[in-house]
């Protein structure tokens, strides 16, 4: 058994966590591509490894992923207007590309020399099969996107993909996955599994 301070260390993935900090040297699927249905569409709310985050789509249909609140005053990004190339802050109209760039500051005289010095918190995002993925960690120590058969071979019409919401760790959840005898107690509620279950039993399961 775990002890407290060692589950704590293994679940806790906010940033500087050590945990956190590993899940972030990864590409992370971070929503379904269709949740994003096309080019200025509405944002969406999206929370990873404990930050809260904004997903869009560009004029182009680009895909990014941004801090939830503007760095101006700290509205929400959420009920920003996608237009032109950008999502444009409703509380002052300030507008950032999928970058993070700051691309329009209209409240401020001298906005077209101020907005360069502007940047929100964005991460690189890639778009494979049919899928939005994420890469949340140092830009010098990004990996290259993985290769995975369902992702560079098949056709994106050809893969299925869906998502759903598990109240625990990533770490737990894989863990109970893993797990060969608790299936055969746990599940068993969906039929009689009475002579399965013994059958395991006699095995030494």
């Amino acid at each position: 058994m775990l002890s407290v301070e060692d589950n704590e260390l293994i679940t806790n993935t906010d940033r500087g966590t050590p945990m956190g900090e590993l899940f972030r040297r990864y590409w992370i699927p971070a929503l379904l591509a269709e949740e994003l249905p096309g080019a200025d569409c509405n944002p969406v709310r999206v929370r990873i490894l404990g930050e809260d985050l904004v997903a869009f789509r560009d004029s182009k249909g680009k895909p990014g992923v941004i801090d939830a609140y503007c760095p101006h005053r700290g509205a929400p990004m959420f009920f920003a207007r996608n237009e032109e190339e950008g999502i444009r802050c409703l509380y002052h109209g300030w507008k950032f590309n999928t970058a993070g760039d700051c691309v329009d500051m209209p409240n401020i005289a001298h906005g077209e020399t101020a907005k360069n010095r502007m940047h929100t918190i964005a991460y690189p995002t890639v778009e494979s099969a049919n899928m939005i993925w994420v890469y949340m960690g140092p830009e010098d120590r990004k990996p290259p996107f993985p290769e995975f058969p369902y992702t560079a071979e098949v056709p994106k019409e050809n893969v299925y993909v869906t998502r759903y919401e598990i109240n625990c760790n990533w770490l737990q959840a894989m863990e109970g996955d893993y797990d060969p005898s608790h299936a055969m107690f746990v599940h068993s509620t969906l039929g009689d599994n009475s002579d399965v279950a013994r059958d395991f039993s006699q095995q030494g399961g």
